[in-house]
């Protein structure tokens, strides 16, 4: 598996046409629950109206006040459905790929005005956003970038990859930053980790100021707490891997085994978070698997029907 670990091939994976159709088909998936299953515009009711000046994203520059009135929601959810069709058939991906980050945009932006409290489904819409951009530079690109560069499924799938990266660094350049910087990157960060017992407490005890209901005392989350305030440096070992791997996504980057190997890792990162916190993030881990873990590649190579190295330029 370490063979060839360190063969710089940044940017020049070809990927096969059905690598890029079962991509496809299961991002596909990922971007229809995203944007209706998290926001559920049905249940939620969607406010008919909000203050501008307090809103985020879209909202704060267009009225989208209509927005979770039953006729134009209906008629998003419609739209949706059947640019995600003309996405998985592979057609007409730069105004397909463009409108589906736009309809993910609006009802992502009018949900979180003005609160602004939902982060589970950004990756999503980075996704969608690094396609469009990669579907515009490749139909108006030089010929000179054309014929040496990445055809276009190739290039859809690194500037995936790109976008995906830069999520996850950007958190961890956060965290950097907001626990006062300093020229080793996170130490600070690292250095205050047994504090995250509070977290730990503060989570489990979220159920009882939503229900008031008595939480567990010998859950998961109750033993964690405990064991990190009698052993910080449990909280350093662990957790502290887990911004490493995120500081670090761009190695996923360099070859197919380096995002095999690194979308493991950050899949199991939010295993971890979820299986202490009971914090789910599925699209991170969605996204993590079909742009990078890239399992029914893996299959191939194991049954001989695909190579490791990269598909020669076309």
């Amino acid at each position: 598996m370490l063979q060839g670990l360190f063969s710089n091939q940044l940017g020049r994976v070809r990927y096969a046409a059905w690598e890029w159709r079962w991509m496809r088909i299961g991002f596909a998936v990922c971007v229809w629950f995203a944007t209706w299953h998290t926001w559920r515009p049905w249940k939620i009711q969607i406010r008919d109206a909000y203050e501008m000046d307090s809103a985020n994203g879209l909202p704060s520059l267009i009225d989208l006040s209509w927005v979770g009135q039953p006729v134009p929601t209906a008629v998003l959810g419609v739209l949706m459905g059947l640019l995600l069709i003309l996405y998985v058939m592979g057609r007409g991906l730069l105004p397909v790929t463009a409108g589906l980050a736009l309809i993910h945009a609006v009802v992502g932006g009018i949900f979180s005005s003005p609160r602004g409290d939902h982060h589970a489904t950004q990756v999503v819409g980075l996704v969608l956003v690094g396609q469009a951009a990669w579907f515009a530079w490749e139909r108006w690109r030089p010929q000179r970038f054309r014929e040496k560069g990445l055809d276009a499924a190739s290039g859809a799938i690194f500037w995936s990859q790109q976008f995906i990266c830069a999520g996850y660094m950007i958190s961890a350049v956060s965290k950097w930053v907001n626990s006062g910087g300093g020229l080793i990157p996170g130490a600070n960060w690292v250095a205050q980790l047994p504090n995250i017992a509070v977290q730990f407490e503060k989570n489990r005890l979220q159920a009882y100021y939503d229900t008031l209901q008595e939480p567990s005392a010998k859950g998961i989350n109750a033993w964690m707490t405990d064991q990190i305030i009698q052993t910080p440096f449990l909280a350093i070992a662990f957790v502290a891997l887990g911004f490493y791997i995120e500081l670090l996504a761009f190695l996923a980057l360099y070859n197919r085994k380096a995002s095999l190997l690194m979308g493991l890792g950050l899949m199991s990162l939010h295993g971890f978070i979820f299986f202490i916190m009971h914090l789910p993030f599925y699209y991170f881990e969605g996204v993590d698997l079909i742009f990078f873990v890239n399992l029914p590649f893996w299959i191939a190579v194991w049954m001989g029907k695909a190579r490791v190295e990269p598909l020669a330029a076309r």
